[in-house]
């Protein structure tokens, strides 16, 4: 996966439907929700890390349930709508 900025990876998650949980102090855990439920999907990122290489992204897609480097690109890049992105949890089983 390429190279992406944390403050980037954090704009999206929050567009696509994940909460940032303040309880956290040692990282920022992003949560999702759909109609105001919270998920078992969560993530997290780095208070210290700028930005996200091959090995942390690829944390963040599993966390993510992303089956494949390709649907974690279109999340990340914007094709995957949230809808889109539930409905692939969906599919997979995740929800």
């Amino acid at each position: 996966m390429k190279v992406r900025k944390s403050k980037d990876l954090k704009s999206v998650l929050e567009k696509k439907g994940f909460v940032l949980n303040p309880a956290r102090q040692d990282h920022q855990m992003f949560i999702l929700h759909i109609n105001g439920q919270k998920q078992h999907i969560y993530t997290y990122l780095s208070h210290g890390i700028k930005e996200y290489g091959n090995t942390l992204m690829g944390k963040v897609r599993h966390q993510l349930k992303f089956t494949t480097v390709g649907e974690a690109e279109d999340f990340f890049d914007c094709p995957m709508s949230k809808d889109d992105y539930i409905k692939m949890l969906h599919k997979n089983g995740e929800l």
